[in-house]
This record gives C-alpha cells, structure tokens and sequence, in this order.
C-alpha cells in the first residue's frame, strides 16, 4: 500500500459522516452533506488514479463532478419549489 492509497482510505473514512448526515438530517443540510460528500469522492478517484497509474479514473472523476453539480441544482430548485 503507497501513499496514495492510505490518503485514499483516510477520505473514505472522512466520507462516512457526510452519509450519516445524508440519510439522517434535514434535506438542506443533506444538500450540503451531498456536496461535501462528492467533493470528498472525487478526490478518493484522484488519488486511485494517481496509486494505480489509470487515467480512466481521472475521467470518471470528472464526470461524477458534473453528474453531482447538476443533481444538486436539481435538488436545490426541487426545495425551493417546496417553501
């Protein structure tokens, strides 16, 4: 295990409390764990990218990061709506 992949576990640990507050809290403050929680992701594809030499990951990467603004100006408008 480099250090890549340790950096990669330590943000996947970081990255359980924002599915806690995702499945737990009040939706605006699931909006914000979503965005937090994708950043978090998008960096962990980042740093596998860079442990096993794959561009492919870097790709996906990107993609997941415009997949997860889109979804969260979705849900954004859909709770404004709502008020």
């Amino acid at each position: 295990m480099n250090v890549w992949m340790l950096c990669a576990v330590v943000l996947v640990v970081a990255w359980l409390p924002c599915l806690a507050v995702c499945l737990l809290a009040t939706e605006w403050d699931a909006l914000v764990a979503v965005q937090l929680g994708s950043t978090v992701l998008t960096s962990v594809l980042m740093l596998l990218s860079i442990a096993y030499q794959r561009q492919p990951f870097i790709d996906l990467s990107l993609a997941f990061v415009l997949v997860s603004v889109v979804g969260s100006v979705a849900f954004a408008r859909t709770m404004e709506t709502e008020l």
